[in-house]
């Protein structure tokens, strides 16, 4: 008998979200989850296909936004960090759950902008300016430091943070070794999410897919885990949710394990759409998957939220799935693309959905 050879990797034609990916240090929090959304890929699609503008709610705020649109002026951004939003194309958040969350920005800012904003704006009196690996970064107060007298709508706790321009990317974290951590990452100086082989593969598989937003996870979905997350709620059968809860671990069938996943939302000719890819372990599992899937999300019903207990498949209007080597690829249209960064078990970016769940 002979070994069989690994499936090649599919490339990702633009190296969009492996661009993206390069600021990350790949690390346990990373892995867990990492957010990514085009809002300048976004528009084009938007303008290509105006029918669908208003349609669904695709892209959400991450910290730096504060909690919603309009929660703070242009004057307020260009006078606390340089820049604006409309400098703004994409966005970068990993993490599980702050303080310890990694976020950036790409875009087009301006040198001398952001170095005055940051030395006559609010908390200048305790700003350092600190060299590392050939860049500077603007670093105030103590890591994870809170000082509620100097809260704002940029820094809701008053948290000092870290920040760094390196070239059209803008690093915002909230301690020393985060920035570092980032600026090591982009100069190839450790390892990032875009070196991981199965993130490689996911992101090739999210540009087949065609999507403006992405969600990376690595963290496991078995149902093993599942159990020891939400062991509480397991226990306590008395509410519509923990009913829930128990009809997801009986649920059959279950997928077969896969070593990561991608989702992503994404608008063609016939409206926006959920992508999901998984990364499996061989061509064979892959191919299962996409059979189960479909299983699945006939069966399978929305967790959270006020569609709490409806199945998938109701707010789903029509759905593709198919296996492209290791990968496992869907689109699926209809609202449910809402759900696209919903997929991290441990996460405040978005309630969890357990569709993803493997045995």
């Amino acid at each position: 008998s002979g070994c069989a050879k690994e499936p090649p990797i599919i490339p990702s034609e633009s190296d969009r979200w492996l661009e993206l990916m390069r600021v990350l240090p790949e690390n346990e929090v990373t892995l867990k989850a990492a957010y990514f959304q085009d809002g300048a890929y976004l528009a084009e699609k938007m303008q290509q296909y105006p029918q669908a503008q208003a349609e669904y709610a695709i892209v959400h705020n991450p910290p730096l936004f504060g909690s919603g649109p309009g929660s703070y002026s242009d004057e307020e951004w260009k006078a606390t960090l340089g820049f604006v939003t409309a400098d703004i194309d994409q966005t970068i958040y990993a993490g599980s759950a702050p303080p310890r969350y990694y976020e950036a920005v790409k875009g087009r800012f301006n040198q001398s902008d952001v170095d005055n904003a940051t030395r006559t704006g609010p908390m200048n009196e305790m700003l350092e300016v600190v060299s590392y690996a050939g860049h500077e970064f603007y670093s105030w107060g103590e890591d994870f430091g809170v000082n509620l007298a100097m809260r704002s709508n940029v820094r809701p706790l008053g948290r000092g943070h870290r920040l760094a321009l390196v070239d059209d990317f803008i690093f915002w974290v909230l301690w020393t070794d985060g920035i570092e951590d980032m600026i090591d990452s982009y100069e190839g100086n450790t390892a990032s999410l875009a070196d991981n082989e199965n993130y490689k593969l996911l992101a090739g598989g999210l540009e087949e897919l065609d999507t403006v937003t992405a969600f990376f996870s690595a963290e496991s979905q078995s149902v093993d885990y599942f159990k020891e997350v939400h062991q509480e709620q397991l226990t306590q059968i008395t509410t519509k949710i923990e009913d829930l809860f128990l009809n997801v671990v009986s649920r059959e069938p279950k997928l077969k394990p896969y070593q990561a996943m991608a989702t992503g939302a994404g608008a063609d000719k016939n409206g926006y759409y959920l992508g999901i890819a998984l990364a499996n372990p061989d061509e064979s599992t892959a191919r299962e998957n996409a059979t189960r899937l479909e299983q699945v999300i006939e069966q399978a019903e929305i967790f959270w939220g006020g569609n709490a207990g409806e199945k998938w498949s109701d707010h789903i209007g029509s759905f593709e799935i198919t296996s492209n080597g290791r990968l496992t690829l869907a689109k699926f249209y209809g609202a449910v693309v809402e759900l696209w960064d919903c997929f991290g078990m441990y996460s405040t970016w978005g309630p969890y959905e357990p569709l993803l769940m493997y045995e």
